[in-house]
C-alpha cells in the first residue's frame, strides 16, 4: 500500500539526454515526455545539436505543445562534453542539484555523470534481442549501459510461471528465424568449410555514435589488428559489418586492416542474399568474439560459444570467455563452454516479458514507467506483454 501511494505522489523527472538523435527523439523520447509530463514535472536536459545529437529547430514542433515542461538548453561553450564525460562540469551538477529529481531518464553514453545526479537514474536503452523480433522503438529502462543477460533473483512461483510461459515465445522466435543451411551459409559467403569460424559482428562507428568511448578498442580495425593474429592457423575471422557503416561510414581504415591480414579475416556481405548475416553468423560459427553489440543474445539462443570484450556485467549463464587463449583452445578441442539452454529460454522469455516495451503504446501511462524504473519484476507487466510479442506478424523473416 505504502509503494502504491508513492507511485500517485507528482515527483520531480528528469529527462538527461546529452546524446539523443533526432530519430531517438521523435520515435522514442518524445513519448516518454509526454506521457510522464501529463502527471509529473518534467524537466528536460539537452545540448544543442552536434554531431547529429542534441536538440534542433526542425523538432521544435514536436514540443509546441509542452510548455508546461522545464526545458534547459546546455548551450554552454563546452555542451560537446556532455557526449562523454561532464562528471567534472560542477554548473550542471549544481543545476540538476537544484531540480533535486526523484527520477532520472538517461540518453547519454557517460555514466559518471549521471552517478553524480539525485535520484533513480536509469538508461534508455534499445530492447532488441535477436533472434527475437523485436519493435524498433522498443526499449528497456535499464540501470546500466550494456549489462548483458542480467537477470534479477525471481521466487520460485516466478521462476516456474516463466517456464511455462517460455514455450510458445521460444517456438515463434525460432519460427520468425529463417536462415540458410551451414552449407548455403558458406556457398552465400565464400567461407571455407575446412577452418573453424570465428564470428566477429563489429560495432557501429559513427560520429554520432558516442556509446563507442565504451569499446575495449579504439575502432574495428584495430580490434582486427589485435585479434587476428592471435588466431590459429586452422582459424577464419569471419567479420559483419554494422549495417549503418555500410551505408554511411568510412570503411578503407577496417578494409585496409583485413587486407593486411593475408586471408585470415574475411568481410561477409551484408546483403540479403548472405540469409541475414551477422544472425547467420551467430548460428554457424564455431564461435563468436562480441564487445557491446547486441549479437550476443542470438549466440546464446542458438547455443554459440561466445567470447565478450567488455567492461559490464555478463549472466553467469551465457559462461562467456574473456580470454582469446582459452576461447580458441576450448574450441579447437571442441569442449568451448556455450550458454545453459535452459537459462536461455528463461532469460528470453523476462526480457521480453517484464523489460521490453513500445514508447508508442497507447496504454502506456506514467505509473507504468515509474513501475519500470522502481520494480526490477513485476508479473503483472508480463501477460500482456507477452501478448503484444506473440500477435507479430508470425511470417519466416527474410
Amino acid at each position: 500500500m505504502e509503494e502504491d501511494a508513492m507511485a500517485e505522489q507528482r515527483k520531480q523527472v528528469l529527462f538527461y539526454l546529452p546524446v539523443v538523435t533526432p530519430w531517438w527523439f521523435s520515435n522514442i523520447i518524445i513519448h516518454l515526455i509526454r506521457i510522464m509530463a501529463n502527471a509529473h514535472d518534467v524537466h528536460v536536459l539537452v545540448p544543442p545539436r552536434w554531431r547529429n545529437t542534441g536538440l534542433a529547430e526542425e523538432q521544435l514542433d514536436l514540443i509546441a505543445d509542452l510548455s508546461h515542461v522545464n526545458w534547459v538548453v546546455l548551450d554552454g561553450p563546452d555542451h560537446h562534453r556532455l557526449r562523454t564525460d561532464a562528471s567534472a562540469e560542477e554548473d550542471l551538477i549544481a543545476l540538476v542539484a537544484e531540480l533535486e529529481p526523484d527520477l532520472v531518464l538517461c540518453r547519454s553514453s557517460d555514466i559518471k555523470t549521471p552517478a553524480r545526479f539525485p535520484g533513480l537514474v536509469r538508461y534508455i536503452m534499445e530492447g532488441g534481442a535477436p533472434p527475437a523480433r523485436t519493435g524498433a522503438n522498443w526499449i528497456t529502462l535499464a540501470p546500466a549501459l550494456f549489462d548483458h543477460g542480467m537477470i534479477p533473483d525471481l521466487s520460485p512461483e516466478h521462476s516456474e510461471r516463466l517456464d511455462k510461459l517460455a514455450g510458445p515465445i521460444w517456438a515463434q522466435m525460432h519460427q520468425q528465424t529463417a536462415l540458410p543451411s551451414r552449407e548455403e551459409f558458406l556457398a552465400l559467403t565464400g567461407l571455407p568449410s575446412d577452418k573453424t569460424l570465428i564470428g566477429l559482428p563489429l560495432e557501429y562507428e559513427h560520429e554520432e555514435n558516442f556509446f563507442g568511448q565504451h569499446h575495449r578498442y579504439p575502432d574495428n580495425a584495430a580490434m582486427i589488428t589485435a585479434l587476428a593474429p592471435m588466431l590459429k592457423g586452422n582459424s577464419i575471422l569471419a567479420v559483419t559489418n554494422h549495417p549503418l557503416n555500410e551505408l554511411y561510414g568510412d570503411n578503407r581504415a577496417l578494409e585496409a586492416a583485413i587486407a593486411d591480414q593475408n586471408g585470415k579475416v574475411l568481410m561477409i556481405s551484408g546483403s540479403e542474399d548472405a540469409g541475414q548475416s551477422t544472425l547467420a553468423l551467430s548460428w554457424h560459427s564455431d564461435g563468436m568474439i562480441v564487445g557491446n553489440s547486441k549479437s550476443w543474445s542470438a549466440c546464446a539462443a542458438f547455443g554459440t560459444p561466445v567470447m565478450r570484450l567488455s567492461d559490464f556485467a555478463t549472466g553467469d549463464w551465457l559462461q562467456p570467455y574473456s580470454a582469446i587463449t582459452d576461447f580458441i583452445a576450448d574450441i579447437d578441442q571442441s569442449v568451448a563452454r556455450r550458454a545453459d539452454p535452459i537459462a536461455a529460454r528463461h532469460w528470453f522469455t523476462f526480457h521480453l516479458a517484464n523489460n521490453v516495451f513500445d514508447p508508442a503504446d497507447p496504454q502506456l501511462d506514467a505509473r507504468d514507467i515509474i513501475n519500470r524504473m522502481t520494480h526490477a519484476v513485476d508479473p503483472a507487466r508480463w501477460d500482456s506483454a507477452l501478448a503484444r510479442y506473440l500477435s507479430q506478424p508470425t511470417e519466416k523473416a527474410a
